[in-house]
């Protein structure tokens, strides 16, 4: 069957001239050795739909709101309307909102319910005063304080117009705990690819760099699994971004900024200039490839709640005005017969929040399949066609080099180099990847190695760009610091035999290419387990580094032990919010890189990095402190008794390394509580933290129940 999802390869061709005589029943199929030519087909039609579909209109509205988790009593048709609820109603309707509720502890890391009653509030709340029974929900997801809901035209939904639904949600900012994050939906009208993203990047004027990581992370990390292959944000022919994306004004001067705002007509040259998402997309920093529409409203934020009125109240939280409130959009270039036509970029005037929510429209082109006969006949043309490439043809590549140098890797960080492969050949080619002959683990790829396209089809003379890169996680990282494993491996590029290599298989005919991958793996203590850290004489990356016996192991990670300390003399006990601001991810990397080779943290690293990189080493432990099974062992034998009977059973099944880490890393918190009333720490936002980096997978909530009863129990062991 025709794939109905667009794949991304390298194959361009002329258009194969129409055959009206041939019968669509009588169209070749490839058999046996040769059904690879059928996925080959698929994809040459894909990278052609523009000659089997036609354009189709598909106007889309986009609207964004931070709430400040208020429920507001005026109607939404102000904002989802905005030409009036029956004149120029949108096809499609992405609504994205923020802060739904509060991002206090509770919200953020225990409980899901808060978040599913008001997403479902607001959901009828929408149905009701602006969709009004026209509209079809396709799919909604809710995150903490981030909502998405997307709705379609009844008549597009009756025309099964809508196929392969998924969704994603990932959290940034504040060590990933969700107050920060994206909500990802995505789908195909008909033959095109849409992708929604609703995202809350980090607040704070100063706060820029991390934004722009929140959304780095937010692009390269997720991915839709369709159908065995995984597809990108950027993978699809339209994105449409919207959100709560915190970028603010650089500028220093609130009275002048005020000042300029109010002047008639307002100082719009002066206030963009200042703006700082259009000043790092400019400069390529962040969002690379979208574009926005041309701002000609006000700044949305930050009101008086219930008002029109910038908040400047002398006793009020006065914030510097900006456009955090913002609407983006993609288009894939290489996709032909797609475009995107911006009709409206606005705000509304509701009053609930300190946001004034964004709307904007588009209108886009949408490709919708021709006549089955009409599709077919190309087909076969196409099939017809790739006979001929192939007949009497041995294929070949040429690479521009053989050696992938990948340099220092790091921990969890992404090392990458590329090559060109280029179709020397008279052929179409098409290259895989297989495992080095009498190989003891028979995998073409190592595990911590991604090569992207692992397989690909080029026409003669069409290239490709081969990306290899090395990412070592804490799956990987102590068979590395044993020396068991190295950045080393061998990748054999191998063609598909085309029909005419087939024919000269036996003469030998068909060559392989090697591409050696070499690269050297900066030791690390994060990916390690507790009792190889404990046992390592000094820092992973010393020369002096010897095993030590278990008599003279250390009792805690010395690395663990350098944290908490530097955090207890450096008045660590009485910082406001720690564990809960953020750190610098620059210190942070600089923190971890000290742990590694045993020099001295920087003089003027923050509190608030060390303890972001103490969380963080936690949670990279090879194997957690307190592993889910142990928890799931205790909850058959304790039933449901006192949770201190339970949680002192629980805590006696740790293996001894285990027990005293947890013991140590728990006593450290209870010291930090005792100072509440300077560093404004409570058991509410530390459980969130902790469990989260000291237990294993919490599905059922178990493990936020046990760290809160160990923080405020009046002997926890």
């Amino acid at each position: 069957s025709m794939l109905r999802q667009p794949v991304l390869r390298s194959v361009t061709m002329a258009t194969p001239a129409w055959d009206e005589k041939a019968k669509p029943t009588e169209s070749p199929r490839f058999s046996g050795e040769d059904e690879s030519r059928n996925a080959i087909v698929e994809i040459m039609m894909q990278e052609q739909r523009h000659e089997w579909t036609k354009q189709r209109d598909l106007t889309v509205f986009c609207g964004t709101w931070n709430v400040n988790a208020k429920v507001p009593n005026e109607n939404l048709e102000a904002w989802l309307c905005p030409y009036g609820a029956e004149k120029k109603a949108p096809d499609v309707y992405c609504i994205g909102i923020q802060e739904i509720v509060e991002l206090n502890a509770m919200n953020i890391g225990m409980s899901d319910a808060n978040s599913a009653k008001q997403s479902q509030m607001w959901e009828d709340k929408v149905e009701r005063e602006a969709l009004k029974g026209r509209y079809t929900k396709i799919m909604g997801k809710h995150f903490v304080g981030l909502m998405m809901v997307i709705y379609v035209r009844n008549e597009l939904v009756l025309q099964n117009a809508i196929s392969l639904k998924a969704s994603e949600k990932i959290g940034v900012g504040k060590m990933g705990l969700g107050n920060k994050g994206a909500i990802c939906i995505r789908m195909n009208f008909w033959e095109t690819s849409i992708c929604f993203v609703n995202t809350h990047l980090t607040a704070g004027k100063s706060k820029c760099n991390n934004r722009n990581l929140d959304f780095e992370s937010i692009i390269s990390k997720v991915a839709f699994k369709l159908d065995g292959r995984s597809l990108k944000i950027k993978d699809h022919d339209y994105c449409f971004w919207v959100g709560d994306l915190n970028y603010r004004l650089n500028a220093t001067d609130l009275i002048d900024v005020y000042k300029r705002i109010r002047a008639s007509p307002p100082d719009m040259s002066y206030l963009l200039n200042a703006d700082q998402l259009l000043t790092e997309r400019s400069s390529g920093r962040v969002f690379q490839g979208f574009l926005e529409q041309d701002i000609t409203f006000l700044p949305t934020y930050k009101y008086i709640p219930g008002t029109l009125h910038y908040d400047d109240r002398e006793d009020g939280k006065r914030r510097m005005p900006a456009w955090c409130d913002r609407v983006q959009w993609y288009t894939k270039a290489k996709t032909v017969g797609i475009g995107v036509s911006p009709t409206l970029y606005k705000r509304a005037e509701l009053r609930c929040s300190d946001h004034k929510p964004v709307m904007a429209m588009f209108s886009t082109k949408s490709l919708v399949p021709k006549p089955k006969r009409e599709i077919e006949h190309f087909r076969q043309a196409l099939i017809r066609k790739l006979f001929e490439y192939e007949n009497d043809h041995i294929p070949q590549v040429t690479l521009s080099k053989s050696t992938i140098d990948l340099g220092d890797v790091h921990f969890d960080k992404r090392a990458h180099d590329s090559l060109v492969i280029t179709n020397t050949g008279k052929a179409m080619a098409e290259y895989h990847f297989v495992p080095v002959p009498g190989s003891m683990d028979g995998v073409a790829i190592k595990p911590w190695i991604q090569v992207h396209p692992e397989s690909c089809v080029l026409l003669p003379g069409a290239s490709k760009e081969l990306h290899i890169s090395a990412h070592v996680t804490k799956e990987f990282a102590q068979k590395f610091n044993k020396g068991a494993e190295t950045i080393e491996h061998i990748l054999i590029l191998q063609l598909r035999p085309g029909r005419g290599a087939r024919k000269h298989q036996e003469e030998g005919m068909r060559k392989s290419q090697f591409i050696s991958v070499n690269g050297r793996y900066l030791a690390s203590c994060f990916g390690c387990s507790l009792d190889y850290l404990c046992h390592a004489s000094e820092a992973v990356r010393s020369r002096r580094l010897i095993t030590l016996p278990s008599s003279k192991a250390f009792k805690v990670p010395k690395e663990l032990w350098r944290l908490v300390d530097h955090l207890f003399r450096r008045g660590g006990l009485f910082e406001y919010e720690l564990f809960i601001t953020e750190g610098d991810p620059h210190q942070v990397e600089s923190i971890i890189e000290a742990l590694n080779t045993g020099d001295p943290f920087e003089k003027k690293v923050s509190l608030h990095s060390v303890a972001e990189t103490l969380v963080q080493f936690l949670r990279n432990l090879k194997h957690p402190v307190f592993p889910y099974a142990i928890l799931n062992q205790v909850e058959g034998a304790w039933g449901g008794r006192a949770m201190n009977g339970f949680c002192k059973l629980a805590l006696r099944q740790l293996k001894p390394i285990n027990y005293r880490v947890f013991v140590y890393v728990v006593a450290f918190i209870r010291e930090i509580l005792k100072h509440s009333s300077h560093n404004k720490l409570t058991v509410d936002l530390l459980v969130p933290v902790f469990s989260k980096c000291l237990f294993e997978h919490d599905v059922t909530g178990r493990a936020q129940q046990i760290m809160r009863h160990f923080l405020s129990a009046d002997n926890f062991t």
